[in-house]
């Protein structure tokens, strides 16, 4: 059984040292086998864009002996030698432009040195334009251009809106030399997270092929349910075994955690790779593994300048007029849009591509969270944002909230989140009942509770039914109103008589009220409970 090994992106050093590879090398084929080629491709972190990079550099090395057995092989592709350009900027130092500048200067001349030829130049732009003639010229072959993270200097600056527009123009001016030399090159491969209006490689480059939206190419990128199960075979026994469950109870589990990124609409779902890689490392521990690894921190700091509200979330739609639009420049600026880091979300893989959006007046689409292992690490900073505690204090005091509701201690569990609330600033209240109404259930959320809104019944519809332990806690909210009246409507709407046949829980009605008076701005201290079913 091949190890797994999260950590290397090298396709040499994977094959080499006989690691698990899931084979995409169909993809790559059907990139490669065309004389001419200049592509696009973005995707979040941590879903296999620097090992597609570093297949593609083996690939134009002439390295087939590292391809035997895989897909490629097969196809008669003749393995010939290129030069290759190879410039990874998640290894760049973009502490200024000036440290930019030398590093790129620094890689070009590695590269150059490499193949025995210089790449002289005042700046980073014009060594990369000698370094392609000098190429060209001594193998009389097409150069091959691979540009990893292309956007990682501008994306990890944008809390400086100066320093970030300095290294925007300096990488345009870098990307834009590429356009006088592609009669010189074999292949062109660009990837990154975003998809930057402003850089001119958009539109000075017009035969760079994107392949982001390309349903074809909707899979290249993380793993589909079948390769899961062919790839993964022998783990996935030793998986069932060691939790002691059906092959179907984990695969429902695995897909509940881990899968759920749809990158073009109506294509197939994939799985993170590093969630599944660690999750069969890790003794199948079901954890956040993704998130903790992949999160830009400017991804979180954007949503807590904006303030990002859980009903925008809820609300969030894609169309690829958005897309084509990014401007993530705009980001530095504020007042800032908040549809502007809905689209960063969906392009950074905290929200995907949902169902079609009905009457729109171009194709849109709903935005949402992949899976569970997103939307519970995401909803905790939403939490930590609006009640000004730190991420470890809101998944503390989630752990209690749990606790007390399993225990059927609805007084503590009302006071755990009270003390919450308590935490949001005077100015992010918003008098509506909804507004409360989506923090209450991204609390009960995070807690790992089960809560459906807006239940339909045969006579209405109930705002929250919570799950926890033997307990069925049925839930009324009203807005600057007694909580006796929410406890009537419970009564009166029957609410509770679609879960009368489960004889095994205890159902209590709890009736809440917010209030926005000047002394409260919280839940009220006062709340109804009755219990419909001891």
């Amino acid at each position: 059984m091949k190890e797994i090994n999260v950590s290397t992106y090298h396709f040499e050093d994977v094959i080499r040292e006989n690691l698990l590879y899931v084979d995409k090398t169909e993809y790559i084929y059907n990139l490669v086998r065309v004389p001419k080629g200049e592509y696009f491709f973005s995707r979040p972190r941590r879903f296999g864009k620097s090992l597609t990079v570093s297949t593609l550099d083996a690939l134009f090395r002439g390295k087939r002996e590292l391809f035997e057995g895989l897909y490629i092989s097969c196809c008669g592709y003749s393995f010939e030698k290129h030069p290759v350009i190879h410039i990874d900027f998640g290894k760049s130092d973009s502490t200024t432009a000036d440290m930019l500048s030398s590093w790129l200067k620094r890689t070009l001349d590695k590269i150059a040195a490499e193949y025995g030829v210089s790449a002289d130049g005042e700046s980073p732009a014009i060594a990369l334009g000698t370094l392609i003639e000098e190429l060209y010229a001594k193998y009389g072959r097409g150069v091959v251009i691979l540009i990893d993270e292309y956007d990682r200097p501008v994306t990890n600056s944008l809390e400086d809106g100066e320093k970030a527009e300095q290294l925007r123009k300096q990488l345009e001016a870098f990307y834009q030399v590429i356009k006088g030399y592609e009669g010189m090159c074999r292949f062109i491969f660009l990837t990154g997270i975003t998809k930057l209006s402003q850089m001119s490689i958009f539109s000075r480059l017009n035969n760079l092929v994107d392949l982001s939206r390309s349903e074809k190419y909707a899979c290249m990128m993380g793993y589909t349910r079948q390769e899961l199960e062919s790839c993964f075979r022998e783990y996935l026994d030793r998986a069932q075994a060691g939790l002691q469950i059906t092959r179907e109870a984990l695969l429902e589990k695995l897909e509940y955690w881990y899968d759920g990124f749809r990158f073009v609409p109506g294509a197939e779902t994939v799985y993170n790779p590093v969630s599944v890689g660690c999750f069969f490392n890790n003794n199948y521990q079901f954890r956040n593994y993704w998130y903790t690894t992949g999160t830009p921190v400017m991804l979180v700091n954007q949503a807590r300048k904006q303030r990002l509200s859980p009903e925008k979330i809820r609300k969030a739609q894609f169309s690829e007029f958005d897309y084509d639009t990014f401007d993530i420049m705009a980001l530095t600026r504020y007042p800032m849009d908040n549809q502007l880091l809905i689209q960063l979300m969906f392009q950074t893989g905290y929200l995907t591509i949902g169902s079609p959006v009905e009457n729109a007046l171009y194709p849109t689409w709903k935005l949402e969270y992949p899976n569970y292992e997103v939307r519970s690490s995401f909803e905790v900073e939403l939490t930590s944002i609006y009640t000004d505690k730190s991420p470890q204090e809101v998944r503390s005091c989630a752990s209690e909230i749990y606790q007390a509701a399993a225990a059927g201690d609805t007084e503590e569990m009302v006071g755990l989140l009270r003390s919450l609330f308590a935490g949001i600033a005077y100015d992010m209240q918003i008098p509506k009942e909804a507004y409360y109404q989506s923090l209450m259930y991204l609390v009960f959320r995070i807690c790992g509770m089960e809560i459906e809104t807006e239940q339909k019944t045969n006579i209405g519809r109930i705002d929250a039914v919570l799950r926890a332990g033997a307990y069925i806690y049925v839930i009324e909210c009203k807005f600057n109103r007694e909580p006796q009246q929410a406890i009537e409507q419970i009564d009166s709407r029957q609410y509770a008589q679609k879960f009368l046949m489960e004889k095994d829980k205890k159902i209590i009605g709890l009736g809440l009220s917010f209030c926005l008076d000047e002394k409260t701005r919280n839940l009220e201290e006062k709340y109804l409970e009755e219990e419909i079913r001891p």
